[in-house]
């Protein structure tokens, strides 16, 4: 009897390990999100063409004539845990093995695309919740624009800046939040998936119980 309580109780042990494990299991799901510009100044204008960047001019922000496309996409982990209450960046977008950084997460605006993985980024990227819903990034960037210039790129929640060393605004935009924020929520599964573990802990359980309850009855046919 000794024996098969024994076993019993390490059988509940092992359930609720393999429980974890598949809890813990990414749940990918990849979704689009969207933004615009602020108003695009004379002297934003001139930063830019001192940085090499000539697209973008006073009739780019969303309102005027000719909008700058703001537009981006993410592949996220929606099994990480999201605060139901404040403001929080959460970390549940990272490296998916054999899946291309571009496809992870990519913010354009124009002709300008980060992604993550770029070598220089200086944080993020994360997704920022405010009370549980959708409030935009976290993410920073250093990079070279196309002559060469060092500046720097930031989304702090649903805004972002385009710098230059001297702190000087070349650009600074939104991103779309709130519930239908992130659009276009479909599932994500990576081409190298591993299949869930449940069934592979629960044969584990069936084969560790098995062993540990023939033990005593092998004993007692002995004596």
């Amino acid at each position: 009897m000794t024996g098969k309580i024994r076993a019993f109780l390490v059988c509940l042990f092992l359930i609720a390990l393999g429980g974890t494990a598949v809890q813990a299991a990414p749940v990918y799901k990849a979704a689009d999100f969207s933004g615009g510009l602020f108003s695009v100044t004379s002297t934003f204008v001139s930063r830019l063409n001192a940085a090499g960047i000539n697209t973008i001019n006073s009739t780019s922000c969303y309102n005027c004539a000719t909008p700058t496309p703001v537009s981006g996409h993410l592949v996220y982990d929606s099994a990480v845990p999201i605060p139901a209450t404040g403001t929080a960046n959460v970390f549940s977008i990272g490296a998916i093995p054999d899946v291309a950084n571009a496809a992870i997460f990519e913010f354009s605006i124009d002709g300008l695309s980060f992604r993550f993985g770029d070598p220089g980024i200086q944080g993020g990227p994360a997704i920022q919740y405010r009370n549980g819903v959708f409030n935009g990034f976290f993410f920073a960037e250093d990079f070279l624009s196309p002559n060469g210039t060092l500046l720097s790129f930031s989304v702090q929640g649903g805004q972002f800046s385009l710098r230059n060393q001297q702190f000087e605004n070349l650009l600074t935009g939104f991103i779309t939040t709130g519930a239908a924020g992130l659009t276009n929520i479909r599932d994500f599964v990576p081409a190298n998936a591993v299949p869930e573990p449940s069934s592979l802990a629960l044969l584990g359980v069936a084969l560790v119980a098995f062993q540990l309850m023939r033990k005593p009855i092998a004993q007692r046919m002995r004596a």
